[in-house]
């Protein structure tokens, strides 16, 4: 999403500047390699643990010497840097929060710390309802905002027919339902494999594509061996050619237990592919009447759901030409990078004044 948005603020003629930290754990740093070619300059801080004081002087001299009007940062670490960073500056502060995992007393108490330094921001964005909602449990209203997420429509587009993207997997001729994704419990991939059974116990038999990594991924494919449809499931890994692979599937599934506003979604919708996912987060609001819509955990009205736009492949090519429209219309990075233009503007003006 950081990556779309500098690539759509970068054609509205914002000068980008790209920063992120490399610390030992998880670090986000490929988004440097994403948008070298549209930013004006980009930069790794070193950070050592979790609160590097060093890193707080490094990033006030780069907003300093660069004249930065707008701060903007994603994630709790990041919020907590750039407001102690860019106290007393002549700037504004930004944060878009996508969600807060709660799944353990550190996680609860990072995301609890994150939302008392949203309120030295300027603006709080929460990308799904549900965030927004929680952020204004928390800042003044006049603080938070709700912007959609947004793809490149561009690179989502077919340039590969469906045909042509199965017989490069070694699948043409076969019904395929896909999903990609983060392999956790919460993303329901087992509710898909069971459903793949259940269909394939009905004497519907379909290929699945599951694209993702994730610390559940051994324990998913010993539950396909189990199942008995190791030999209709292919666990393909993190991959980049994901247009070539969304075209490749008649069916794109999201069985998720819980979402706040899945990329994954609008990527399939860009590609045209039809859509089934689960009735969570904002994914009935991003789809509308342009997909279709089961409850969390239910296996049967998936294996429904799936079957049925397999057996109507007309009914699944107008709500996918539907769906590709409604992303092209609503959910574009350059939508969401005009509203954020705009958000930043608002921002300024009511902080220092006229621009």
């Amino acid at each position: 999403m950081a990556a779309e948005l500098i690539r759509g603020l970068s054609a509205r003629g914002v000068e980008n500047y790209v920063g992120t930290l490399r610390s030992s754990e998880d670090s986000n740093t490929e988004i440097v390699d994403a948008v070298r070619d549209v930013v004006r300059d980009a930069v790794v801080f070193q950070c050592q643990g979790r609160a590097d004081w060093r890193v707080f002087f490094a990033l006030r001299r780069y907003v300093q010497e660069h004249e930065i009007s707008v701060v903007h940062s994603h994630k709790y670490k990041t919020d907590f840097y750039a407001a102690i960073a860019c106290t007393g500056l002549r700037c504004v502060l930004i944060s878009t929060c996508h969600n807060w995992l709660l799944t353990s007393a550190k996680m609860r108490f990072y995301a609890a710390l994150d939302k008392m330094v949203l309120k030295a921001f300027d603006k709080a964005v929460g990308v799904s309802r549900a965030v927004a909602d929680e952020l204004r449990r928390h800042l003044d209203e006049g603080k938070t905002a709700k912007i959609d997420n947004g793809v490149d429509t561009a690179r989502f587009t077919g340039t590969i027919s469906r045909h042509e993207a199965k017989a490069a997997l070694g699948l043409a001729g076969r019904p395929i339902v896909g999903f990609v994704g983060r392999l956790s419990p919460d993303k329901g991939v087992a509710v898909l494999l069971r459903a793949v059974q259940l269909l394939r116990n009905k004497g519907t038999r379909v290929e699945a594509l599951i694209v993702g990594e994730g610390e559940h991924r051994d324990e998913l494919q010993r539950e396909a061996r189990a199942l008995g449809i190791e030999s209709n499931v292919r666990f393909l890994g993190q991959r980049r050619d994901t247009p070539g692979l969304y075209a490749a599937m008649d069916i794109f599934v999201l069985p998720s237990l819980a979402e706040a506003f899945p990329m994954v979604v609008l990527e399939a919708m860009a590609m045209g592919v039809a859509v089934v996912a689960s009735r969570v987060g904002d994914i009935p609001y991003i789809l509308g009447k342009d997909g279709v819509l089961v409850d969390p955990g239910a296996v049967p009205a998936l294996s429904v759901a799936i079957q049925g736009l397999l057996l109507d492949e007309g009914g699944a090519r107008e709500k996918a030409s539907a769906g590709q429209q409604r992303v092209r219309e609503h959910f574009s990075a350059q939508v969401m990078a005009r509203r954020y233009h705009e958000l930043y503007a608002e921002a300024w003006e009511k902080r220092f004044g006229a621009h």
